[in-house]
């Protein structure tokens, strides 16, 4: 944010200065590597967000831009991590994993718990290494979005105190699925599907993300419409948090994805008037 703040005041050439600054001194106290993480995610991700603001970009199309900034920033630090330190770390991460769930096999072993019962908790706690390759991608998206979202967020707060007009993000109670994100994801599904059926390869790690995104998606949809539900029923904001984090984190999480999924064919809420003049 504050690289953001200094495009806004200053311009594109002194935000530029401030992050190449900060990047040598984050070098020469801490190290080279955090210095490049630095300035690739958080200073190309404040310069985007200050951009789009600045440009009085729309919520929705600024959230796009900082969240591919920081997607293609964090691809390219983990490819220049692996080759300053000559490992890969998505299999440095894998390994540490391994050694993790070997140790716990130990340890509850050593305490008389039967293996069948150690293996069957783990392999649903923990994913195996192929599991975590294979699911990257997506987690990087939805870190990505979601990373752009809280900074957005901060960046409303405090930059209206300094007197810029930074849009608001409507209420959660008021996301929903467009027609167009909805046609875009059940493609990119049913290439990913047919791909395996082609048995092209890698066409299961595409199937398998492409099922990631569109269950992210429609979660989503069903936490903004179980939220609107609780509005409706004058329920106060941190009721509403916390029924919603229990319902999210428990084993009902599925619940969310299949309201979600009503809520876009029935457009329950009414949100999207592009269906309704229809």
């Amino acid at each position: 944010m504050p690289i953001a703040l200094v495009h806004l005041r200053h311009g594109f050439k002194y935000s530029i200065l401030s992050i190449i600054a900060t990047g040598s001194i984050v070098a020469f106290t801490v190290d080279p590597v955090t210095a490049v993480t630095f300035a690739l995610i958080y200073g190309l991700l404040g310069l985007a967000m200050g951009y789009c603001i600045k440009n009085r970009k729309s919520v929705l199309l600024t959230i796009i831009i900082m969240s591919a900034v920081v997607f293609i920033s964090t691809a390219v630090i983990v490819k220049i991590s692996g080759l300053i330190l000559g490992q890969d770390i998505i299999k440095t991460m894998t390994e540490m994993i391994d050694e993790s769930v070997k140790m716990a096999k130990q340890m509850y072993g050593a305490i008389g718990v039967p293996q069948e019962q150690i293996d069957s908790v783990l392999n649903r706690v923990i994913p195996n290494a192929d599991i975590i390759k294979m699911i990257f991608p997506s987690t990087m998206i939805i870190y990505s979005i979601v990373t752009s979202l809280i900074s957005y967020l901060f960046a409303h707060k405090i930059f209206n105190r300094f007197g810029y007009n930074v849009e608001r993000i409507k209420p959660l109670s008021e996301w929903f699925v467009s027609v167009k994100l909805a046609t875009a994801i059940f493609v990119i599904v049913l290439i990913s599907f047919l791909l395996v059926l082609m048995k092209v390869n890698n066409s299961a790690m595409y199937y398998f993300n492409a099922q990631i995104l569109f269950n992210f998606i429609f979660s989503i949809n069903g936490i903004a419409a179980v939220d609107y539900y609780f509005i409706k029923k004058n329920m106060k904001g941190t009721l509403r948090f916390l029924i919603i984090l229990m319902i999210a984190t428990s084993p009902l999480s599925n619940l969310l994805f299949i309201v979600g999924v009503l809520d876009y064919i029935f457009n329950y809420r009414g949100l999207d008037y592009m269906r309704i003049r229809r």
